[in-house]
């Protein structure tokens, strides 16, 4: 009986479409601020709900060759590679999940998700190439920090330093928040070069 509700409940949280309003354009997954935010507003903790969303893992030395190459998977995957021949809106935020650590000389495993639009959420078109899945991902926890400009992987990290800073010295303990990876977290596209919504994302344990 208990399952039977969990099930239900997930089918309706990922029935109905975003409530969250949409960013220049695009659509965006619900999330809602947890009530007790940071006095000095250096971050913010949201809840989102469960939700599908398309990945793809990219093991390569640099950051920016496997954002790229993940990056023109998924987007050619909402745009028809996929077995219904199925063409999706661009959602945002894109999420690139990266390990804290950093190892220069080390092939490192980057998963990049895109967030499945509200129309597909139930029944997830299945891609073509058997590089790209549909994972779920449970209700989460997370710590933000936003900044603005052009991000390397260097900035990622060094911006999701500067958050575990604020999380220590607002009290949140290191037992509270998964320091094995954080979530580099783009909205905007290549083209628009000015004010850029970057955030970074911990995730609370």
């Amino acid at each position: 009986m208990k399952m039977h509700l969990y099930l239900l409940l997930v089918a309706v949280l990922l029935s109905g479409a975003s409530s969250m309003p949409p960013y220049n354009g695009y659509e965006q997954p619900d999330w809602t601020l947890k009530s007790n935010q940071p006095k000095d507003g250096s971050f913010e903790v949201r809840n989102y709900p469960a939700a599908n969303w398309t990945v793809s893992s990219v093991t390569a030395s640099n950051f920016d060759i496997a954002g790229s190459i993940a990056f023109w998977r998924l987007f050619g995957y909402i745009q028809g590679s996929n077995i219904e021949a199925m063409n999706m809106a661009m959602t945002v935020p894109v999420t690139t999940e990266m390990p804290r650590e950093d190892c220069p000389f080390c092939n490192v495993t980057y998963t990049m998700a895109f967030y499945l639009p509200s129309k597909y959420q139930l029944a997830p078109p299945k891609p073509t190439d058997g590089l790209i899945r549909t994972e779920h991902r449970a209700p989460l926890t997370v710590y933000v920090r936003r900044f603005s400009g052009w991000a390397n992987a260097q900035d990622w990290r060094t911006q999701a330093s500067m958050l575990h800073d604020s999380l220590l010295e607002n009290g949140v303990l290191d037992s509270e928040v998964d320091r094995t990876r954080f979530y580099a977290v783009g909205y905007d596209s290549p083209s628009q070069l000015f004010n850029r919504r970057n955030e970074v994302w911990l995730i609370a344990l």
